[in-house]
């Protein structure tokens, strides 16, 4: 398929010129859905370039408690069968999803999740290697992106424009922005969106499958960074996806992901949510964003009351998880997930 996509490309350039345009739209959607998500590659490491190794060393040990102050506190994951023990741990990851992004799960799809777990937890079913679960969370948001519509890609524009409300100035800036803030893009909606039109229309051609398998691999690296900085940051919870101190994947009886890691990263991924910060901690940092820029634009900025930190209008990062985070699409990855860990 790759070979015979090439030699189409080389027999018609402006198909060659088409593509290119296509694979950076890719990787637009790519940062733009999924984050970028490795600690080392993000604004932490690029700000300390220059610095010292114990000043490195002394942001990241502060990294790394804002995330036992979060998933590593306000959740709580299980390495029991028992169905009280499992159902607690989908209510506990839940609520956390909840109360930072405001996306509730109905009961149908929570106690589907809390059966995977079990079936997993009880060795009935197989863990996900992080390839293996890579590859479900690829082929579930590509899945999800060619079927949106003209509206939704509009939709998903203006959502990742950032936080929104009727008492900013017209100055604010509302550029598209990739994840992380180490990037920011301005780019006109209307151009834009014809670019995110262009990666749906590829995902429904025959070539679907080398955007796929691109995608795959860039999905593939940033599961493994996060694997890496959780298992190292909360080793309790996390120790079971990647071997912090041999620098590769955990391996054993106990590795892999289970449905309900899955989960909470596939919505971490999505959300570009870290998992850092616990909910007083979080607030405390919304509270410096709205300090930040009344300072800035010089007038008061919107209340943080009411809002969440992530997901559609988050007031710490807007994302568009009402078109890839729903009930239908976390079934989807549900799927993959029971399909692999079966298989």
């Amino acid at each position: 398929m790759r070979r015979q996509l090439l030699k189409l490309m080389l027999k018609h350039p402006a198909l060659l010129r088409r593509a290119g345009y296509t694979l950076l739209a890719l990787g637009l959607l790519c940062a733009a859905v999924l984050g970028a998500s490795a600690w080392r590659r993000s604004g932490y490491v690029r700000d300390l370039a220059p610095a010292s190794q114990a000043q490195k060393a002394e942001a990241r040990r502060k990294y790394y408690a804002r995330v036992r102050d979060g998933v590593g506190t306000e959740v709580e994951l299980t390495h029991d069968s028992s169905p009280a023990q499992i159902r607690a741990a989908v209510n506990s990851v839940t609520k956390f999803v909840e109360a930072r992004s405001g996306v509730s799960l109905g009961e149908a799809t929570k106690e589907r999740l809390a059966v995977l777990e079990a079936k997993v937890q009880s060795g009935a079913g197989r863990r996900l290697t992080l390839d293996t679960y890579s590859a479900a969370l690829s082929a579930t948001v590509l899945e999800r992106f060619s079927s949106l519509t003209d509206e939704d890609i509009a939709q998903m524009d203006e959502t990742l424009r950032g936080f929104k409300a009727p008492d900013l100035p017209e100055s604010f800036d509302h550029s598209f922005k990739l994840p992380q803030g180490f990037v920011s893009i301005s780019i006109p909606p209307e151009k834009n969106i014809a670019t995110l039109k262009v990666v749906r229309d590829q995902l429904n051609s025959p070539a679907r499958d080398v955007w796929a398998d691109m995608f795959r691999e860039k999905v593939l690296y940033y599961v493994r960074g996060k694997a890496e900085n959780l298992a190292e940051a909360v080793p309790e919870q996390f120790g079971n996806l990647s071997d912090a101190a041999n620098g590769r994947e955990s391996s054993g009886a106990t590795a892999g992901f289970t449905p309900l890691q899955a989960f909470l990263f596939a919505y971490s991924l999505v959300s570009d949510d870290r998992l850092d910060y616990g909910q007083a901690n979080l607030r405390k940092s919304m509270e410096a964003k709205q300090k930040y820029w009344a300072k800035q634009l010089g007038r008061p900025f919107p209340s943080l009351d009411g809002r969440h930190a992530y997901g559609v209008n988050g007031y710490v990062f807007s994302s568009p998880l009402d078109l890839f985070f729903d009930d239908q699409n976390v079934n989807r990855l549900l799927d993959r997930i029971e399909k692999a860990g079966s298989a």
